[in-house]
């Protein structure tokens, strides 16, 4: 993974695991050890279905960029169907409370997504590459022309 990748995945991940915590607290004192378990699996399946995406994703413009864009709609398609399966097969548990777990997902999600976006806005990642290989962030005096 490019450095790039790795602190948007950094980033995003501790972002949602701090938003993570006061759902969990939350969870508890609406739901109780049921609603504990569900906001944990909610935060943990909203981090982990991001952060493979962005890892897939990453592993695949090393390849090719052309590759960026399927590997992306593939990696969605396996997270939708591994998620249907997941709450079929969970569909009569009590393990966890799932209105808990289904809110801790979607915050999970949200905030994942803004840290994600707000990090790589802030970044300075070349946009431009020149001769010599070296990206620059905008035109130079010595690339103007006229």
């Amino acid at each position: 993974m490019e450095p790039g990748d790795v602190r948007i995945v950094r980033g995003a991940v501790l972002a949602t695991a701090a938003v993570g915590a006061i759902v969990v607290v939350v969870a508890a004192l609406v739901a109780g050890a049921s609603g504990v378990w569900g906001a944990l699996a909610g935060t943990g399946l909203a981090i982990a279905f991001f952060a493979i995406t962005i890892v897939a994703v990453s592993a695949a413009a090393r390849v090719a960029n052309e590759l960026m864009l399927p590997v992306a709609l593939g990696t969605y398609l396996v997270k939708i169907v591994g998620i249907a399966l997941a709450l079929f097969l969970l569909r009569d548990t009590t393990a966890f409370d799932r209105p808990t777990f289904a809110i801790a997902t979607v915050i999970g999600a949200v905030v994942f997504m803004i840290a994600e976006m707000r990090i790589a806005v802030r970044s300075r990642t070349p946009y431009v590459t020149t001769r010599n290989g070296e990206g620059t962030h905008g035109p130079t005096r010595s690339s103007r022309t006229g």
